[in-house]
C-alpha cells in the first residue's frame, strides 16, 4: 500500500512539472531581450533576424480600405457635398453606428432577463456498471462472492425552466442602466456626426485661406514683374540706375519663392481636408472657393441664454447625463443584492436504457428495460447571508462611481460653456478683423496704384513701390487670414453650441 502511494506522488510531481513547463511555454512568443528585433507570425515562436533591423515583415492578408469613393472630375464641389462624401466614407461614421447598435443589443439582453430560461440536455452512451456482492453461507445453500455487472445503452433527456419572478428590483436598474447607457451611444451618434461636420468645415476653411494666400502671392509676382518692367522703362530712358533694375529683379525672385512656400501649404491644406474626410489622399477633387460666400451673422446678444440651451443640446453633454443616470441605477442594483431572490424552477427528465446484468455468483445473465420518467416544479428563495463583503464593496463602488459621474457631468458642463464663450468672442473679433482688415486692404491698394503711377512717371522711388507692395501685400493676407477665421469661428460656435447638425451648417 505505501509502495502504491509512493508511485502515485511520484506521478503527481511529474504531472505538476509538464503543466509547469506548458504554462511558460508561451514566453517564446516574445522577442528574446530588449534589443533583438522581432521576426515571426501571430502563434509562431519569435525568430531572430540576425541584424538590428527592426522593421517589420509586410502582411499581404491584411485588408487594406482607405475610401476611395467615385467623383466627378468636372464637378466642383461645395461645403455641404464635401461633408456629404465625408459621412458616408469616413469610418468614424460607421463605428459610432456600430456602438449605438452594440448598446441597444445590451438594454435587448437587461430586457431578456425578465423571461423564463428553458434548456434541454441529452446524454446517451454506453455505460458498465460493476458492483460486490457478498457471498450466501446457510446450512443449506453456500455461495462464494461475486461481481454484478450492468452494461448497457442508455438515455438522459432533460429539460429545465428556471424564471427569476422577483428580484427586489435588480432587474429593473440593470434595464434602465442599459436603456440609458443605448441612449449615450445614440446621440454621441450624432455627436460623431456633428464633430465630422465640424473637422471638414474646418478643413475647408483653412484650405480656402491657404488658396486665397497663393492667389495673393501669384499677383504680387504680377505686380513685382509690372515693376520690374517699369524700372526696365525707367533705365532705357536714363532715369533709373541699374541698381534699381536689380532691386526689381530681387523682388520678382522672393515672390517666386513666396509663391512656391503658399502652393505648398495650400497643397498641405488639401491633403488635410481628404484626410478629414477620411478619402484616399490621392483622390483628386475640384474644391468650391467661399470667395463668395456671405460672411456670418452678428454673434446673439443674450449670451447667457445661449449658453444654456446649448448645453441642454449639446450630444456630449446630454451623454454625460444619461450616464450620471446609469450609475445612479447601479446603486439600486447594489443594493438588491442584500435583498432575497424567488425564482421558479421546473424539471422534467427520465433515464432510459436496456441493460445487460450478470452475476458471477451464479453465472446467469438478464436483460433489464429501464423507463424512470421524472418532474417536478419548485418556488426557490435566495437569501444572501454572508460574503466576505463583497456586497458592501460593491455598493461602496456603485456609490463612488455615481459620484465622480456627476463631478464628471459638472466638469463638462463648464468645459462646454467655456467653449462657447471662447467661440463667441473669436468669432466677434474675428468679424471685426475682417472689417478691419478690407478698409486696410482698401487703403493699401490706393497707396500701391499711386506709388506705382509715380514711379512710371519718374517722380516716385522703388524703396516707396517696396513699401506699399509690402503694405498691400500684408493686407490682402490679413484679409484672407481674417475672413477664413470667421468662418471657423461661427463653425466653431455653431459647433460648440449644438447647431452644426447638417451639411448646410444649419
Amino acid at each position: 500500500m505505501a509502495q502504491k502511494c509512493i508511485f502515485s506522488a511520484l506521478g503527481m510531481t511529474v504531472l505538476a512539472l509538464a503543466l509547469a513547463a506548458c504554462s511558460t511555454s508561451a514566453m517564446k512568443l516574445a522577442p528574446a531581450n530588449a534589443n533583438t528585433p522581432y521576426r515571426g507570425e501571430a502563434g509562431g515562436a519569435a525568430a531572430t533576424p540576425g541584424n538590428a533591423d527592426f522593421g517589420v515583415t509586410p502582411d499581404p492578408s491584411m485588408p487594406i480600405t482607405i475610401a476611395a469613393p467615385r467623383l466627378d472630375a468636372n464637378r466642383t464641389y461645395d461645403l455641404p457635398e464635401l461633408i456629404n462624401i465625408a459621412q458616408l466614407s469616413n469610418p468614424a461614421t460607421q463605428a459610432a453606428w456600430q456602438r449605438a447598435r452594440e448598446a441597444a443589443a445590451a438594454a435587448g439582453i437587461a430586457e431578456a432577463a425578465y423571461l423564463p430560461i428553458i434548456s434541454a440536455d441529452v446524454l446517451a452512451g454506453y455505460a458498465v456498471t460493476s458492483n460486490t456482492v457478498p457471498g450466501i453461507n446457510t446450512a443449506l445453500v453456500s455461495v462464494p462472492d461475486g461481481t454484478m455487472t450492468a452494461s448497457g445503452m442508455q438515455a438522459v433527456p432533460a429539460v429545465a425552466v428556471k424564471w427569476l419572478l422577483f428580484d427586489f428590483g435588480a432587474r429593473d436598474a440593470a434595464l434602465a442602466t442599459a436603456q440609458q447607457l443605448s441612449f449615450a451611444a445614440n446621440v454621441g451618434f450624432n455627436g460623431t456626426h456633428q464633430k465630422l461636420i465640424y473637422d471638414v468645415s474646418n478643413a475647408y476653411f483653412q484650405y480656402s485661406a491657404a488658396r486665397a494666400q497663393s492667389r495673393i502671392d501669384r499677383a504680387a509676382l504680377d505686380n513685382a514683374r509690372v515693376v520690374l518692367e517699369a524700372a526696365e522703362a525707367r533705365l532705357t530712358q536714363g532715369i533709373a540706375t541699374t541698381m534699381e533694375v536689380a532691386q526689381a529683379k530681387q523682388q520678382v525672385a522672393q515672390a517666386e519663392f513666396d509663391l512656391t512656400g503658399a502652393t505648398g501649404r495650400e497643397r498641405s491644406n488639401y491633403s488635410v481636408l481628404l484626410g478629414t474626410m477620411g478619402i484616399a489622399p490621392t483622390i483628386t477633387i475640384k474644391v468650391q472657393d467661399i470667395a463668395g460666400k456671405p460672411l456670418p451673422r452678428q454673434v446673439p446678444a443674450n449670451l447667457d441664454q445661449m449658453i444654456v440651451t446649448s448645453l441642454q443640446r449639446r450630444p456630449d453633454v446630454q451623454a454625460a447625463f444619461a450616464q450620471v443616470k446609469a450609475a445612479e441605477q447601479g446603486i439600486v442594483a447594489a443594493r438588491a443584492e442584500f435583498l432575497p431572490k424567488i425564482a421558479l424552477t421546473g424539471t422534467a427528465n427520465g433515464t432510459f436504457g436496456s441493460y445487460s446484468l450478470s452475476d458471477t455468483r451464479f453465472g446467469t445473465t438478464t436483460t433489464l428495460d429501464v423507463s424512470q420518467p421524472n418532474a417536478a416544479v419548485l418556488v426557490g428563495v435566495t437569501m444572501p447571508i454572508f460574503d466576505g463583503g463583497m456586497r458592501d464593496a460593491r455598493m461602496e463602488a456603485a456609490t463612488a462611481v455615481a459620484n465622480a459621474s456627476q463631478q464628471d457631468f459638472a466638469r463638462l458642463q463648464s468645459t462646454a460653456a467655456q467653449e462657447i464663450v471662447v467661440a463667441y468672442d473669436v468669432l466677434r473679433t474675428s468679424l471685426s478683423a475682417n472689417q478691419a482688415a478690407s478698409e486696410l486692404v482698401n487703403a493699401a491698394r490706393t497707396n500701391y496704384e499711386a506709388a506705382l503711377d509715380y514711379y512710371k512717371n519718374g517722380l516716385g522711388t522703388l524703396s516707396d513701390i517696396s513699401v506699399t507692395q509690402n503694405g498691400l501685400l500684408k493686407a490682402q493676407y490679413a484679409q484672407a487670414q481674417a475672413r477664413s477665421d470667421a468662418f471657423v469661428a461661427a463653425a466653431t460656435l455653431a459647433f460648440a453650441t449644438g447647431t452644426l447638425t447638417n451639411a448646410r451648417g444649419q
